[in-house]
């Protein structure tokens, strides 16, 4: 065997990958599993060019983060696998916006509600249908167990399990694959104020009509007036109370101090700087939704 023949001692991390008798194709799929995994991801497998289990396999119920176990299901099932990851207990949501077609257009949903979100410095992904998923970390104190993960038509948060590039799916009898762009998944931004408010609009208990009731009631919004924010939710209510206070038409001026105050009560309060930038946040998106989403 000459020296251009002969097999390396050892392969990195991304490249470990079992080679059958005859040929066991490195792939794409295998290389970026690996990856998930040793930023601390479970990675299952799902059918080529789809998002269903492979027949006999349990899908996401089999997601490990385990490299030897993972690759005998490539063994076992393809080197082009489809690949998903858990998101339960990472700390991580996604946002899932849809453009399948102009009645279920995330976006424009987004913009209807006086929300135009900067996705410039987020962990996206592009979905086959040319939708996205953008990737954000969940604030310390913000229950994610209950949120409404359907806020808008063609808007849902996804606190689960995810498809992730380089998979694909097939459309209109072709494959066309996921696209990842910005930094790697742990490097996502925490949820933006707008975002931590929307997924704060849960269903009415019993109402069988379409009506939202606020994370927070009435009385819970003035008891924050009375006491102050609540450590660990800080943000959160005071995105929450800034709104409140600006859709029942009160004065800008008078809200800010109202809020300004609020945080003063707070064992803990905010610094000026981040009670200025979420009132300024609220008070941008409550402009622009009574002027209906221009």
């Amino acid at each position: 065997m000459s020296e251009g023949t002969k097999k390396a001692p050892e392969q990195k991390f991304g490249d470990q990958v079992q080679e059958t008798q005859n040929n066991f194709i490195k792939s794409d799929y295998i290389i970026k599993s690996h990856d998930l995994i040793q930023q601390g991801f479970a990675v299952y497998l799902l059918a080529q060019g789809t998002n269903v289990p492979y027949e006999g396999s349990r899908g996401h119920i089999d997601a490990t983060k385990d490299v030897k176990v993972l690759n005998g299901m490539f063994l076992k099932y393809g080197a082009n696998s489809n690949v998903g990851i858990i998101l339960k207990d990472t700390g991580l949501v996604v946002l899932d916006i849809d453009r399948h077609t102009p009645d279920k257009n995330g976006l424009t949903s987004l913009k209807k509600a006086g929300i135009t979100p900067n996705f410039d410095n987020e962990v996206i992904e592009k979905t086959p249908r040319n939708g996205f998923h953008v990737f954000y970390y969940i604030p310390k104190g913000f229950d994610i167990e209950k949120i409404n993960h359907n806020p808008l038509p063609g808007v849902e948060i996804i606190a689960d399990k995810i498809t992730v590039a380089p998979s694909i799916k097939l459309v209109d009898g072709g494959g066309i694959g996921y696209q990842h762009f910005g930094k790697e998944f742990i490097n996502a931004n925490l949820m933006p104020d707008w975002l931590i408010e929307l997924a704060s609009n849960v269903a009415t208990s019993g109402n069988t009509q379409t009506g939202r009731v606020p994370k927070y009631s009435v009385k819970e919004r003035w008891q924050m007036v009375l006491n102050g924010f609540t450590e660990g939710e800080r943000n959160v209510q005071c995105t929450s109370i800034s709104g409140y206070l600006l859709r029942l038409g009160i004065p800008t001026k008078v809200a800010y101090e109202i809020v300004d105050l609020v945080n003063s009560r707070s064992s803990s309060p905010l610094a000026d700087k981040e009670i200025n930038t979420i009132f300024r946040s609220v008070y941008e998106r409550e402009k622009r939704r009574l002027l209906g989403g221009q």
